[in-house]
């Protein structure tokens, strides 16, 4: 009997028009709550049908169909297709000019109904398209960081009328990963390398044939450090010179991000200029002249050279310690030896040019002797672990036991040497003037 009753409906002409959701015409079966749309691809049918699918959630069915007279007041008889049976079975009917079956399980709808003595009879396949997400880190390295995912979803699976033929179309999973807003990669398994320095949520959004999304997220404990420093020196600077001057306080400021506090490690390296003649033979040679540990350290130069710096950070994540390296990009230059005595000083009291200062830099030891005409020592210094700071202290202020001496030119003599090794003997004439 249904065999029958089926193949004389199909000897209906269908006057129906079936429309793109959100858009009803007369006498038509659409959905306007549709996510998306496609048609059937029968096997054995003839007429193939329209698919609506509706993102949602599972167990949460959105479907919707809704059947539309010309005009008039009609039964709409409304079947849902029993693959088992192979028949459409009773499933509402309602007397109205619009009917909507709302909430509705996947499978083949049919409404028929009569109209000016014409009988009309559409159908349409419905999906309630769900999925779930899961996502991990299946590895973490120092390089690169390894991701899997997967998805499961609801089943799109419709049936040859005629035939009862299951068809089963593929999910059509898309992939796509993102931090923040910014896509960083797609595929189900992806491996980024040169992973970021900060802990970072990773979020995987899963995409289905309808353009349904589901996502999952991961958060990444970052194993990756990043070592940076600048340094600085607390030393006087003076605008005739460039450098700092031996001995050099240096303090190094770390600038590392994501290392560990008790993971880094200062190399200091010897002298450019030693190490090239170090370098010159066959011998193994050690190149570091010290290293340290502190966060922040402070280093003293003691000798003029031009010095290297690199800087070892680490960070530890489970038992996974990574490293990073950072080679100060330029040189640490501390000045050579230099030693000037101006040619006149007043030392009249007026706060100008009052005393004989020595212009020094980078002097280990120094000797500095001042003669009167007639060979009378005067003035003398002498230090053999001569700083910065006693410029002042070798000055002479023209005076002897408090008393200033006569104007006239005085002799003097200096024998210093140099943190840079060389020796720095002068001699000459000054003026004294009052």
């Amino acid at each position: 009997m249904f065999k029958s009753n089926f193949y004389f409906l199909l000897l209906i002409p269908l006057v129906l028009m079936t429309t793109l959701p959100g858009r009803l015409t007369a006498q038509s079966l659409s959905s306007a709550n549709a996510n998306f749309r496609e048609n059937t691809a029968y096997p054995t049918f003839p007429t193939n049908d329209p698919i609506y699918y509706f993102c949602s959630q599972q167990g949460n069915e959105t479907a919707s169909l809704t059947a539309k007279s010309a005009g008039s007041v009609v039964t709409f008889l409304w079947e849902k297709y029993d693959p088992v049976a192979l028949k459409f079975i009773n499933f509402s009917n309602e007397t109205a000019v619009t009917s909507t079956i709302s909430r509705i399980l996947d499978g083949c709808y049919r409404v028929s109904y009569t109209e000016n003595g014409k009988t009309i009879q559409s159908r349409a396949w419905v999906f309630n398209s769900w999925s779930a997400v899961a996502a991990n880190i299946s590895q973490s390295t120092c390089s690169s960081v390894s991701f899997s995912s997967s998805a499961t979803g609801a089943l799109f699976q419709y049936y040859d009328l005629s035939s009862g033929q299951a068809i089963v179309l593929a999910s059509g999973y898309i992939f796509r990963w993102f931090a923040g807003t910014q896509q960083v990669a797609s595929g189900q398994n992806p491996t980024l390398y040169q992973p970021p320095s900060k802990n970072t949520v990773y979020r995987v959004e899963v995409t289905d044939r309808a353009g349904c999304m589901n996502s999952a997220e991961i958060n990444y404990v970052s194993p990756i450090p990043v070592a940076n420093f600048s340094w600085s020196t607390p030393q006087k600077s003076d605008p005739q010179y460039v450098f700092p001057q031996a001995p050099a306080d240096i303090d190094f400021k770390n600038l590392s991000e994501n290392s560990d506090a008790d993971k880094y490690e200062w190399y200091l390296f010897k002298d450019k200029t030693i190490l090239e003649k170090m370098g010159g033979g066959t011998v193994v040679i050690d190149s570091f002249q010290a290293v340290l540990y502190d966060v922040n350290p402070l280093y003293t130069y003691e000798l003029s050279g031009k010095y290297k710096v690199k800087l070892v950070a680490a960070k530890t994540v489970q038992s996974l310690t990574c490293r990073d390296t950072f080679y100060l990009p330029d040189l640490i230059i501390v000045d050579t030896s230099l030693v000037k005595v101006s040619p006149v000083f007043t030392p009249n009291g007026d706060g100008v040019n009052d005393k004989l200062i020595l212009k020094t830099r980078s002097l280990e030891s120094l000797t500095f002797t001042v003669v009167n005409r007639w060979g009378k020592v005067v003035h003398q210094f002498s230090s053999n672990n001569y700083i910065p700071a006693e410029s002042e202290i070798a000055a002479w202020d023209g005076k002897v036991n408090g008393k200033l001496c006569t104007p006239g030119v005085y002799f003097y003599v200096v024998d210093a040497m140099g943190r840079d090794g060389v020796r720095r003997r002068t001699k000459g004439f000054v003026e004294m003037i009052w």
